[in-house]
């Protein structure tokens, strides 16, 4: 390898840790298993990219994903919690997050590990009989203690499998809903470029009418993470989704080393995306 791709690798590698995103690259093309590599860094232990806290800008645009959300003292508090789905969610903390607030919370992911980890950090596996599968799909579920007064249980569930599987008819006979918001924090620039509109119609085709999605990207670098623009987010996102930018960060300064690893351009950009209606 040149020294200017390994200093775009290094670059790129020292990003997602530093931004914490779960940077295993998503293809769908045919292979023998095109998450090997992701496998192997989740058996040992190298997931350095996952935040050990929520994200801040979910923290930070909760009330424009989700709506105003009711009081916790109001006579059904869970009334209008939001189905949620995180597209590529690794271990994330914030499905758990939001999960013990109350939403119906759903992660997709390709390595098994990977969802041990996040059912086993939240509360206890429900076995389910028999199994809900769809192709080479599987729902997990997980329960924990619910919120202080409520006496439901707060439920956490998974899909193992690949993403760009998950079709509507596949969704349906997993039991799931059609979502009223989504957090893509790390799935879209996983993806390789040319299979990037089969991840949007993937995302599209599992949003209610409405529904919302919180992006967060950036550009600065070749990837993976790969890089996606505000031109690239409106080129794939614009015919089912209208866009709104939130905010641009400049984050260069995040982490010292990147100008010597040959970084120029690192920015942070978060977009709400919110599903046209039908017809």
């Amino acid at each position: 390898m040149s020294l200017p791709r390994l200093r775009a690798a290094s670059c790129a590698a020292a990003a997602a840790a530093a931004i914490g995103y779960g940077a295993y690259t998503l293809s769908a093309a045919p292979g023998p298993d095109r998450l090997e590599r992701w496998h192997a860094k989740w058996a040992s232990k190298q997931t350095r990219w996952h935040l050990q806290q929520e994200h801040p800008l979910l923290v930070r645009y909760r009330a424009d994903l989700f709506g105003p959300q009711p009081r916790h003292d109001s006579p059904s508090p869970k009334a209008t919690r939001s189905n949620v789905l995180f597209p590529l969610c690794g271990a994330s903390v914030d499905l758990a997050a939001l999960a013990l607030r109350g939403y119906r919370v759903v992660g997709v992911e390709g390595v098994g590990a990977a969802v041990d980890a996040l059912l086993e950090t939240f509360g206890d596996e429900v076995e389910q009989a028999p199994p809900s599968v769809s192709g080479s799909l599987r729902l997990r579920t997980a329960v924990a203690p619910g919120e202080a007064g409520s006496d439901a249980p707060a439920v956490l569930r998974a899909v193992e499998g690949d993403f760009l599987h998950l079709s509507p008819s596949a969704a349906d006979a997993l039991g799931l809903p059609r979502f009223d918001a989504a957090f893509d924090r790390g799935a879209l620039v996983a993806v390789l470029p040319e299979d990037r509109e089969a991840y949007v119609a993937t995302l599209a085709g599992l949003m209610a009418p409405e529904g919302r999605v919180l992006l967060v990207e950036h550009d600065g670098f070749a990837g993976p993470p790969y890089e996606v623009r505000e031109a690239d987010v409106r080129e794939l996102f614009s015919p089912a989704f209208a866009v709104r930018p939130l905010q641009r960060e400049d984050r260069m300064g995040a982490e010292p080393h990147w100008r010597e690893r040959g970084c120029t351009r690192f920015e942070e950009a978060a977009y709400l995306l919110t599903r046209h209606r039908a017809g």
